[in-house]
């Protein structure tokens, strides 16, 4: 099951499939009709930000994700990502793939591709989602996560091996 990393900018039909895949997510979260259009009209604009990273996740050459992050980087980084801090905002498999260990692969793959400090934040209601994440940073984190809750949210931050 070769799951791979590909930046949406580099792909037409890569980025109509995320138009419609981050509605399908909105959708699935139980977003409001207004917030899945408003989402629609702003797609292109979050795929051409230079702070955010919009990357589709393949499973045998199949289309079957999405992670959206932003980037904060330090004032003072050199060339090493060591210093910049990720964000994820948005992380998506088709229920097809679910189950199937696609999204821990998946995260693996962004773990190592941009290492430093990350920031994942899930609604404190998405018991599935607290789960799966609670699972892949500790094993993939540097340290001890630490997780708070924030606003209905749980949050947990750590450190990224990098590429290992």
């Amino acid at each position: 099951m070769p799951v791979a990393l590909r930046d949406v900018r580099h792909s037409a039909c890569g980025r109509e499939w995320f138009a419609q895949a981050q509605s399908t997510w909105l959708v699935e979260m139980g977003a409001s009709a207004g917030d899945v259009a408003a989402a629609a009209s702003n797609s292109a604009e979050s795929m051409s930000r230079f702070d955010r990273e919009v990357i589709l996740i393949e499973r045998n050459d199949e289309l079957v994700g999405f992670a959206v992050l932003q980037r904060h980087s330090a004032p003072s980084s050199s060339a090493s990502n060591a210093s910049s801090k990720h964000v994820l905002l948005e992380f998506y498999i088709v229920p097809a793939a679910r189950d199937l260990g696609v999204g821990a692969a998946a995260v693996r793959l962004l773990f190592s591709r941009f290492s430093g400090s990350w920031e994942i934040r899930s609604l404190a209601s998405e018991a599935r989602a607290i789960a799966f994440w609670r699972r892949v940073t500790a094993r993939y984190a540097l340290g001890a996560v630490e997780e708070q809750c924030e606003r209905g949210e749980i949050v947990q931050r750590f450190l990224s091996r990098g590429a290992r």
